[in-house]
């Protein structure tokens, strides 16, 4: 979620607007971190899958945080932690307000949950008003396309200015854009970089018809997002598995010498 970049903070970009964008369950949970760590960290946080849920780590005060301490603990607590049997009477104080928050964790989610659906109505008004705004401006053979992944990457044409040649945003926005695995840049030479895109189960007929779609998608996105006066290419690949033989092998896809 970090990016070395001072053109754009990052920091100041919605949990909802990220989420809206990825590709998540449909079982949410929300976990709010309080507003302190917002001091170090972006407004989301982390993003992980537990079987079908996806857990959201986020850097905002929820409803535990908001009410009165006095509510849960009583005023001379931390008084009487200091005096005697401190790593007990800590532990336990720890685990009252985990259980305390784990309480009005759906609370939390709920209330994310309502706050992403306006999101997502934000973004198809957004989505219909920057197809006009391309079409209008943008006379193409790419502007009407049926390319899945060219259509995807259009919506973020106005805002090129921010973009063009933020390797690492980029390649992180290609993560979703292209739903692959990873997506790592290499400088081959001085002024000559390659992204290598890693997606895996590909198999003859697949890896050709990603192949096919992704080289006219390059194509647009070189054009738009990329800096003029460096060369770049691109190439899929995935060399997680071992490479042994009996399993489907592609040269240059997920073998190699």
């Amino acid at each position: 979620m970090k990016y070395s970049d001072d053109k754009i903070n990052i920091r100041e970009i919605k949990a909802e607007t990220l989420v809206s964008q990825m590709d998540t369950s449909e079982h949410i949970s929300a976990c709010m971190n309080s507003i302190f760590s917002r001091n170090y960290s972006e407004d989301l946080i982390d993003v992980t899958n537990d079987m079908d849920r996806t857990i959201l780590e986020i850097s905002r005060d929820g409803i535990f945080h908001l009410l009165p301490e006095g509510l849960f603990f009583k005023e001379n607590l931390i008084k009487d932690i200091l005096k005697e049997d401190f790593k007990e009477k800590h532990d336990r104080f720890l685990e009252d307000k985990k259980s305390i928050a784990f309480f009005f964790q759906p609370f939390d989610t709920e209330y994310f949950k309502q706050s992403l659906e306006y999101e997502k109505i934000i973004n198809d008004i957004t989505e219909k008003g920057n197809r006009i705004f391309i079409n209008s401006l943008f006379d193409e053979p790419d502007a009407e396309t049926n390319n899945e992944y060219i259509i995807k990457m259009k919506v973020l044409l106005p805002f090129v200015s921010y973009l063009k040649g933020n390797h690492a945003l980029l390649a992180d926005i290609l993560v979703h854009v292209l739903s692959v695995e990873n997506v790592e840049f290499k400088e081959i030479e001085p002024f000559y970089i390659r992204f290598i895109f890693h997606k895996g189960g590909l198999v003859q007929e697949t890896f050709n018809e990603m192949t096919r779609k992704v080289d006219e998608f390059f194509d647009f996105f070189y054009r738009w997002f990329l800096y003029v006066e460096l060369e770049y290419d691109y190439r899929i690949k995935y060399y997680k598995n071992f490479c042994t033989f009996g399993n489907t092998l592609l040269l240059e896809y997920n073998t190699h010498f």
